[in-house]
């Protein structure tokens, strides 16, 4: 997946609520399988970065392409995911979406899309500004099963991957995972997801 002989890039955006919840033991087990397999690794974790709320100023449209004028960590996201083979967002599932401090970073991916538009699929969305697009795999976590909210995801986290126009999995895990259970579901999402 990586170009020429450098190592693939991933960049793990830790979606979680504070640190060694499931989630954020989830992005560090994922962040170690891909380190296992070779792969550069960024991370960033939402509970330890300052990211602030995407104003929509269009900056990253026009005065400052592709990169966002709030000056806080969230300013790395979008460069990081443009640099990378695969992306690799992980929160909590909360009514079927993502936790509030998950989504604002998940927003800051803004300035990867370019201002014009186009038909994707027949639908209309933004240009892409950059050629390269990551593999984008999400995980959510729920403590207990909820088939609706788990749709509802799995439908949010496939639009978003129309939005990126991306190869994407989606995979949610439930429950307090014990470490080999975890490391297991782990090792299998990185299997299919990097074949």
């Amino acid at each position: 997946m990586g170009t020429g002989t450098s190592l693939p890039r991933a960049f793990v955006l830790n979606g979680s609520c504070s640190p060694g919840d499931v989630p954020d033991r989830i992005s560090a087990g994922l962040a170690r399988h891909l380190m296992d397999r070779g792969w550069h690794v960024d991370q960033m974790d939402v509970h330890t970065a300052r990211i602030g709320m995407c104003r929509v100023c269009n900056a990253c449209a026009f005065r400052t392409p592709g990169e966002c004028a709030l000056r806080d960590d969230g300013r790395e996201i979008p460069r990081l995911m443009a640099q990378s083979d695969l992306f690799a967002f992980v929160s909590e599932i909360r009514f079927g979406g993502y936790p509030a401090a998950a989504k604002r970073a998940l927003e800051r991916t803004l300035p990867t899309v370019h201002p014009l538009f186009m038909v994707y699929r027949g639908e209309m969305h933004h240009r892409l500004r950059y050629t390269r697009r990551p593999l984008l795999v999400f995980v959510g976590w729920q403590a207990s099963p909820d088939p609706e909210a788990r749709l509802l995801y799995t439908r949010l986290t496939e639009r978003n991957a129309i939005n990126f126009q991306a190869d994407h999995r989606t995979v949610v895990l439930e429950g307090d995972l014990a470490p080999e259970a975890l490391d297991r579901e782990l090792a299998e999402i990185m299997g299919e997801a990097i074949r």
